[in-house]
């Protein structure tokens, strides 16, 4: 149920709005019906939908693309042979100061902040003595809270040391970078406030805000992405340990993997903090594209690395299997293969013209032979209008997190970090093989590591983690290699032969690009941010 919709679109407004400067002699010159912090925080209903404003930003900047497959083609995961969708420059390490995703990224985040930053300021200005205590107040403050560390984690992130702003400012402010640890102090004090303040769940009609669960995994992720496991460790286990009102688990895995991708099932017992859409709504930014773009488009192309990193049914890697057969390379892999990526002949999902079921067979435009399965329900064919929630954390990347964080911090249990990895994998329509299993017990830091990752690579293709990892495992140069595919003109055969081609030259400069350079746009605009204070090997423009 998405009645929480109509709540969040009477905010999108805000989002389009900005307050006039703070100053008080600006404010002296303006008419009166000029909007601005104090005649417009007045009351909790404007308190609400300025914190639904703040949620707006939350919601990717290219129609729900940001956060999955766009991030992916930036990664071995994938690739778009379209420079329309800005990710191509990226993946191939031509990308530069003026480049489309660091400055739509910038903006976006920083509006955010802004918007949270205005709602923190001002909110006890909408209460009186006689309402101050009421209790949507102090949620609509964790809120804010949340959400503008969601924003300042995504910065730091991607960008390293940038301006701390935390108070209103004039537009017209412009501040220095700041270091990336004493931003990372400010965002675990938000999220802290956060967890304070925020419900454990929701009823109904507020589903898809933060919560207590959220903000506690929010944190648990930045701390992780930011090499302090044990902290990380610690505040992730809480979330596994988290119970509702009646002592219920809050979260759990849910059964079925291809189920978690279709609207049809979601806010469901996985999802810890998601980006809500509706049908019908795309001219107010409610609905998105992603249906289109992975579905009726070939450009979006998921690689062989990807595909083939996937195990066997039998826990091992295709070449250390001797049931493997390389002529039929896809056949009894680990079901989440074919619940993400379709490979020549493999069901659609859609029947044919004449009723019977539908087979993909690659045209000339998937340069890859393959395409994304996970996202859409094929049988949907209304375009540019899709509904699907985007999960920004699931329980699977918190207990995948934790089991991390755990064996990094050098202090671990083993057999819990294994029971992390193993319920994942034991997914009831997964039911691959337990660690234990194929790797036996007593297993080396560096062994469960390892594991860890290949189980983040083939848990997440498509959810725009990757990029991320890559960032904080520093293996940009060991991964971002030549992009590689199979010859869709061989493809189309019945059978398919899968002849491997490059299909597009990835450069990737270590002293470079484990960051994005600070936009053009703001060091032109900024003085505190010069030619001089840009990102290592980025140049002016």
């Amino acid at each position: 149920m998405k009645t929480n919709h109509i709540k969040i679109a009477v905010g999108l407004w805000l989002a389009g709005t900005a307050f006039v400067s703070c100053s008080d002699d600006f404010l002296n010159r303006e008419p009166l019906t000029t909007l601005t912090p104090e005649n417009y925080f007045v009351s909790e209903e404007n308190a609400l939908v300025a914190v639904n404003g703040i949620y707006n930003g939350v919601r990717a900047m290219n129609s729900a693309r940001e956060y999955t497959i766009d991030y992916d083609c930036m990664t071995d995961n994938m690739y778009n042979y379209s420079r329309y969708q800005h990710t191509q420059e990226i993946g191939q390490g031509s990308h530069s100061a003026s480049s489309y995703y660091p400055q739509a990224k910038w903006t976006k985040d920083y509006q955010g902040i802004a918007r949270a930053n205005l709602v923190l300021a001002y909110l006890d200005n909408c209460y009186t003595d006689a309402t101050k205590d009421s209790p949507l107040k102090e949620r609509l403050r964790g809120e804010a809270y949340f959400l503008r560390a969601f924003f300042y984690s995504d910065l730091i992130d991607f960008f390293g040391d940038v301006p701390l702003i935390t108070e209103p400012k004039d537009v017209s402010y412009k501040g220095p970078r700041v270091s990336r640890d004493i931003v990372l102090d400010t965002i675990l004090n938000d999220f802290d406030s956060a967890i304070e303040r925020l419900p454990v769940a929701y009823d109904e009609e507020n589903i898809g805000r933060a919560t207590k669960g959220a903000a506690m995994a929010a944190k648990g992720k930045v701390l992780l992405y930011n090499h302090r496991y044990a902290e990380a460790a610690d505040v992730l286990k809480k979330v596994i340990d988290l119970k509702d009102e009646s002592g219920a688990k809050r979260y759990d895995l849910y059964p079925h993997y291809r189920e978690l991708f279709l609207p049809q099932y979601e806010n469901n017992c996985e999802v810890v903090f998601d980006i809500q859409y509706i049908k019908g709504r795309f001219s107010d930014g409610l609905s998105h594209q992603l249906y289109t773009f992975v579905v009726e488009w070939n450009s979006y192309c998921p690689l062989a690395q990807l595909a083939e990193a996937y195990y066997t049914t039998n826990g091992l890697a295709p070449e250390k299997d001797p049931t493997w057969d390389p002529a039929q390379p896809f056949l009894n892999r680990d079901p989440r293969l074919e619940y993400s990526i379709m490979v020549p002949r493999s069901l659609t999902g859609r029947p044919a013209s004449n009723g019977s079921p539908a087979v993909f067979i690659p045209s000339s435009g998937n340069h890859t032979s393959l395409k994304i399965r996970k996202w859409n329900d094929y049988e949907e064919r209304e375009k540019n209008n899709s509904e699907q929630n985007i999960p920004l954390i699931r329980y699977a990347d918190v207990l995948l997190m934790y089991a991390e964080a755990a064996v990094m911090s050098g202090t671990y249990d083993e057999v819990e970090v294994r029971a992390a990895i193993d319920a994942v994998r034991q997914r009831p329509d997964v039911m691959m093989p337990k660690v234990e299993e194929v790797e036996g017990t007593g297993l080396s830091p560096d062994k469960l590591i390892e594991i860890i990752r290949h189980e983040r690579r083939v848990e997440f293709p498509f959810e725009g983690t990757r990029i991320s990892d890559i960032r904080r495992w520093r293996i940009g140069e060991e991964v971002m290699t030549d992009a590689i595919g199979y010859d869709p003109t061989k493809g189309k055969l019945n059978p398919p032969v899968y002849e491997k081609v490059v299909v597009d030259k990835r450069v990737f400069n270590p002293n470079r690009d484990y960051l994005w350079p600070i936009p053009q746009k703001e060091i032109d605009a900024n003085p505190a941010i010069g030619p001089a204070n840009q990102n290592p090997g980025y140049t002016a423009n």
